[in-house]
């Protein structure tokens, strides 16, 4: 059922119609390539101090989004003041009984989705440590991260990545009817009933024109493509619909840009005289401007 499904939902706004592209790599090379890459970035930011190889880690359009802050600069300025943290933290190594920091990954948390030949997205949950002479490593951050690749010349660089803190999650508790989740719960609301009902206007009111959506099937698309994914959903007229799945709904701010979700939904359509359904995986980087919510990046995976 769900293979059947997948090529229904890749037809439609919200897988969103991607277009399937050739010559995906292996998956298993794919996570075991960009684990190593992984592995590389944090030797070089807290073991070796090395910023010239962290630096050729990162693309020219290097993003950094964190629940701690998020700096809306040029691309330049961003990866500057990415590499400035890391020589911040070695130059306090490097003083006597300076703190050094050390990072490890949750084991069995880390995965790798290809988006196309050239892309990748790669999740998991790490965890950071204040290391001091002659004391105990110090656990002082675990998070989530969601980072994109991007091959260049035959080597990985990464484009973007999301940070959020796990043990600052909204749902972990009951929210506030004024909190973030319910703002974010509200506007996965708003999104999906014009999906469902088929509310051109309000569907595409839902996302900035710079938008960015990375499928595991399909690639990379943009706002035209995905708009008129949903266009070609509405002529086809197959009554999909849309429901998020209960109890997956996850909630992270970014300081000073606006949030993050990540969930799993269901897509189910009549086929032969039965519903035909699929649940994936896919997270959803929001941004506040002014008093409206609109989304900037989706990535959709395990499809």
């Amino acid at each position: 059922m769900k293979a059947s499904f997948t090529l229904v939902f890749a037809a439609v706004a919200v897988g969103l119609g991607a277009q399937v592209q050739p010559n995906f790599p292996n998956l298993e090379n794919l996570h075991n390539q960009l684990a190593i890459k992984d592995s590389l970035l944090f030797n070089a930011a807290f073991s070796t101090c090395n910023a010239s190889q962290v630096d050729k880690l990162l693309d020219k359009d290097f993003v950094f989004y964190h629940d701690n802050g998020y700096s809306e600069k040029t691309t330049y300025d961003s990866r500057t003041e990415f590499l400035e943290n890391i020589r911040k933290s070695c130059e306090r190594k490097t003083k006597v009984e300076g703190p050094g920091m050390r990072r490890e990954i949750v084991q069995g948390t880390l995965q790798a989705h290809a988006v196309n030949n050239g892309e990748a997205v790669q999740t998991g949950v790490q965890r950071f440590y204040i290391v001091t002479k002659g004391q105990p490593d110090q656990l002082v951050e675990e998070s989530k991260f969601s980072r994109d690749w991007r091959k260049q010349s035959g080597e990985w660089k990464i484009v973007r990545e999301l940070d959020y803190l796990v043990n600052t999650k909204f749902n972990s508790s009951s929210p506030s009817p004024n909190s973030l989740y319910q703002e974010i719960a509200h506007m996965d609301s708003v999104l999906f009933n014009a999906f469902n009902n088929r509310d051109m206007n309000t569907f595409k009111a839902m996302f900035t024109t710079d938008l960015e959506f990375y499928h595991d099937k399909g690639g990379l698309t943009d706002y035209n493509y995905s708009i008129q994914s949903f266009a070609n959903t509405i002529a086809q007229n197959n009554g999909l619909k849309r429901e998020l799945v209960k109890g997956s709904l996850e909630v992270y701010p970014i300081k000073d840009y606006g949030a993050i979700q990540v969930a799993a939904h269901t897509f189910c359509h009549p086929e032969n005289g039965k519903m035909d359904c699929g649940t994936f995986k896919f997270v959803h980087v929001w941004k506040k401007i002014g008093n409206d919510w609109k989304i900037t990046r989706v990535v959709s995976y395990d499809h």
